[in-house]
């Protein structure tokens, strides 16, 4: 269910004043999170729901599908479902959680616009050029970075990465 996936997933901030989120993959403390969230810092931490700070080490990272794993040294984590992305359709309902603006915990819902979508010709999105994204008008703003977009059986069916600035509903 939807209610469980907020013990799922983590806020992350590093030391410049920046912040994302993330989900946790494994019970041992693997996370995934955006590369552009973690892949220049020199220090990660992790603030778990239940309040618990972790230092994390970063697992690896791909820049052009903006993705990163890092992991913290824990067990027994609750931890997220994945789904099948390839299984979605445009019109389908989609739920992005996140640490927007601080504001913790954040759940926004929408619908899938499209898939398969390319941001190779849209100025600006050069680094992320190869991932073939989901198009939703899920509210979503700085610091969901990273976080879980669910499926209507709260699945992780993709990673918040993007919005297209001065735009209505483009995510």
């Amino acid at each position: 269910s939807l209610g469980d996936f907020f013990r799922n997933f983590g806020d992350y901030e590093y030391e410049e004043e920046g912040s994302g989120s993330g989900f946790i993959l494994s019970a041992d403390g693997y996370i995934v999170t955006n590369h552009h969230v973690v892949g220049d810092v020199d220090e990660i931490q992790v603030t778990l729901l239940d309040g618990r700070i972790l230092d994390a080490e970063l697992v690896g990272s791909y820049a052009a599908y903006d993705v990163a794993v890092i992991k913290v040294n824990a067990t027994g984590l609750p931890y997220a479902v994945l789904g099948n992305s390839s299984d979605l359709r445009p019109g389908e309902w989609v739920v992005a959680i996140g640490n927007p603006h601080g504001f913790d915990h954040t759940v926004t819902a929408g619908i899938v616009s499209a898939i398969n979508r390319n941001l190779s010709s849209v100025q600006g999105a050069e680094d992320i050029s190869q991932a073939e994204l989901i198009q939703t008008d899920a509210a979503i703003n700085s610091g969901n970075s990273g976080g879980p977009l669910l499926d209507m059986e709260g699945r992780v069916v993709g990673i918040n990465t993007a919005i297209i600035p001065y735009a209505q509903g483009i995510s």
